[in-house]
């Protein structure tokens, strides 16, 4: 299993290693804004695994963002994106499902997905906290580190998602109702 973790040190980014967590042989792949050279190494990480491919962090429709947003740089974008040969893929990234879908990629994906207060006040969402928010991504990531770990094909993991969804939670609803499986 190969990770390539986005990691802009925030409080989006903050849960997203509870995916990978525990998971034996991970090779993290973990850029930062102070990351060097890192194309290279991402591009050969991208086209030697076979088996699990995760990508997280932030991102848009055109792919996963390099963490210095200013540099508007992606890390899997158009250029790359047809290295990848894992026969599972994971994006856990804003707006990842349109970016597999653009690129008929066979994929589990997030859609846009509520992080922090911010993006829930956006998304017409009030009465939540940072805390409250932090804790339901948590959760989320958690459960996708058990699917993980249960071999669950991913398929199978949007009706897992919807089914574990906490109704009383707008967060977790949304969330969850944009989760996608792309045929590719």
């Amino acid at each position: 299993m190969t990770v390539i973790f986005a990691n802009n040190h925030d409080v989006d980014c903050e849960t997203l290693p509870k995916i990978w967590e525990g998971q034996p042989n991970v090779n993290l792949i973990e850029i930062t804004k102070d990351s060097e050279d890192w194309e290279d190494k991402v591009d050969e990480a991208i086209a030697s695994e076979e088996d699990t491919l995760i990508f997280a962090g932030h991102g848009t429709e055109n792919g996963l963002l390099f963490p210095n947003f200013d540099k508007g740089m992606y890390i899997l974008h158009e250029n790359n994106v047809h290295l990848i040969r894992a026969k599972n893929v994971i994006c856990v990234w804003c707006y990842a499902a349109n970016f597999c879908e653009d690129h008929h990629l066979k994929a589990f994906a997030t859609s846009m997905f509520i992080s922090n207060v911010a993006e829930a006040w956006d998304n017409c969402i009030y009465g939540y906290s940072d805390e409250d928010i932090a804790m339901n991504s948590r959760r989320f990531d958690c459960e996708l580190g058990r699917l993980l770990e249960e071999n669950v094909p991913l398929r199978e993991w949007c009706g897992k998602l919807i089914k574990h969804m906490d109704a009383e939670n707008a967060i977790d609803m949304f969330n969850r109702q944009g989760v996608m499986y792309i045929e590719g």
